[in-house]
């Protein structure tokens, strides 16, 4: 049991999707669904030349991501929170630099480490129950995947600093509003909606579009990867206090209920 990911193509677009085996549950992630959006990462790079642009969606009714699953959560601590905020940073970056659009499909929750990876798509369209948030400072934990660098650069560092600190999640509306994402549309318009923006990059040079996005990720992005030490640093540091082991027992008690 758990979440998934299931690999499609559609013409010239590959679909991503995230997807849970139980389906009243929201989609999370672990290291097996790392390893399993690393795997399809390394066959696009491969294969990229048939591509003109990739999706991630998610399959569930509950959610986009809404971050690690808790089974993660209840193996972390100060020594290898480490590993597991690298890894993270290196697969997502790996998706940010894919020479083609990448399009995150968002119909609902996007939280944590599910907003995290959102952001390192080149475009988030948003269904209009959407809802985005870092809530990571309730459990005394780090945002760990770029999320301390990738929503600043978004939304501005005031606006990012209040929904690090508030915990606030934000409606599509604000989202948009705010730049965190390109488009809102009626739920029941969202396939339509994407589709019409994949029918448009189609029409386009794909050696200037994977150009293009290089030079704007040379530009704006290459401090994630200096983003990565430090997020592994104060990772670790919060795991090793009382606060935050008392923030994730609630957590889990609360889960169990």
């Amino acid at each position: 049991m758990g979440t998934h990911i299931r690999f499609e193509e559609t013409e010239n677009t590959a679909y991503i999707t995230f997807y849970e085996e139980e389906e009243r549950k929201p989609c999370t992630l672990d290291w097996d669904v790392l390893a399993e959006l690393d795997e399809i990462i390394t066959n696009l790079e491969l294969h990229q030349p048939s591509y003109k642009s990739v999706v991630i969606q998610s399959a569930s009714p509950k959610s986009f991501i809404v971050g690690a699953n808790i089974a993660v959560l209840k193996t972390q601590n100060a020594s290898n929170i480490g590993d597991w905020v690298a890894n993270g940073h290196r697969i997502f970056n790996r998706l940010q630099t894919l020479p083609v659009p990448v399009i995150a499909k968002v119909g609902k929750y996007a939280l944590g480490g599910g907003l995290e990876l959102a952001m390192a798509c080149d475009m988030i369209i948003a269904g209009e129950n959407a809802r985005f948030g870092q809530p990571e400072a309730s459990l005394g934990v780090m945002p760990g995947w770029g999320g301390s660098y990738r929503l600043p650069m978004l939304v501005g560092p005031n606006r990012a600093k209040e929904i690090f600190m508030t915990g606030r999640q934000l409606d599509a509306k604000t989202a948009y509003e705010w730049g965190l994402v390109n488009r809102v549309c009626p739920e029941s318009e969202l396939d339509v909606c994407v589709s019409e923006l994949v029918s448009q990059i189609s029409n386009n040079s794909s050696e200037v579009l994977g150009l293009v996005k290089q030079i704007i990720f040379d530009e704006t992005q290459r401090g994630v990867y200096h983003n990565c030490f430090i997020e592994a640093a104060t990772s670790a540091n919060c795991m090793a206090s009382e606060d935050t082991q008392r923030r994730l027992s609630g957590f889990f008690e609360s889960r169990k209920k």
